[in-house]
């Protein structure tokens, strides 16, 4: 029991550890340079790595193999920037567009052919609402967050994981063809804006538009989401809730730059 308890708290120690390093360097890092900075073997850190990437906490770039930190981390604390920000915080705007809209609020990034849940503010009436969980991962051809993703590739791009994706489902009724599904993305992007209708959870529907890019992360899409009769009857004033905060961040971001 000793030895096993001594095992969780090391791999807790490396897993703020690395946080740390991130903190330290504001840049992204191999394994072998993590796995230097914690004094552990190089498998060990590639597993923790590719442990804490599952969960959405970092973001391996495909192309170098580096990971980096995820907004998710940062909305761990977030409560604690609400009381020394105030209204400046993400969370506070995100309670914010929860509260404006009464709607449960998602972001999410790619996972491959799924997109994950890093952030999930559920509608005050869903307490206990299990289709709306952070961390949690949906086919990203039939959630509309994962499609919001989506609207910014190319179509060969989108064509690969369309594969994937229907590959990976069980369901041949919830697969999709390449002619009709490339079709329904070139209208949202067209009007900036895709929607679920129900297609993910009976009943229910999100409607979702891509973020502004955000420095060192990747790319990311926010979603409101509630009863299908709610969200259809809404549907003009979350589009604007939805492009109001869009265009809140991209300036925010551009602020940050020019500091």
């Amino acid at each position: 029991m000793e030895h096993a308890e001594g095992i969780a708290v090391k791999s807790a120690r490396r897993t703020i550890e690395v946080l740390e390093y991130f903190a330290e360097t504001h840049r992204a890092a191999g394994v072998s340079e993590l796995a230097g900075r914690l004094g552990a073997p190089l498998s060990s850190t590639s597993v923790l790595l590719a442990g804490l990437a599952r969960l959405g906490y970092l973001e391996q770039d495909p192309g170098d193999r580096r990971y980096r930190p995820t907004l998710r981390v940062m909305l761990l604390g977030g409560w604690i920037q609400d009381r020394l920000l105030g209204d400046s915080s993400l969370l506070r705007v995100m309670e914010q567009l929860r509260a404006r809209t009464g709607m449960s609020v998602l972001i999410g990034l790619q996972r491959q052919a799924h997109v994950q849940y890093i952030l999930t503010l559920r509608r005050p009436d869903l307490p206990g609402d299990e289709n709306m969980r952070a961390g949690m991962l949906r086919p990203i051809t039939r959630a509309a967050v994962g499609k919001a993703l989506l609207m910014l590739k190319a179509d060969d791009e989108i064509t690969r994981i369309l594969r994937r994706a229907n590959a990976e489902e069980p369901d041949p009724a919830l697969r999709f063809r390449q002619g009709a599904f490339l079709a329904d993305l070139r209208r949202s992007r067209a009007r900036g804006w895709t929607e679920s209708a129900g297609s993910m959870v009976p009943g229910q529907s999100v409607l979702a538009m891509p973020l502004p890019p955000l420095q060192d992360q990747p790319p990311l899409a926010i979603g409101l989401g509630g009863p299908l009769e709610d969200v259809e009857s809404h549907r003009e004033d979350l589009v604007r809730s939805l492009r109001e905060v869009c265009h809140f961040m991209a300036a925010a971001e551009r602020r940050g730059e020019q500091g």
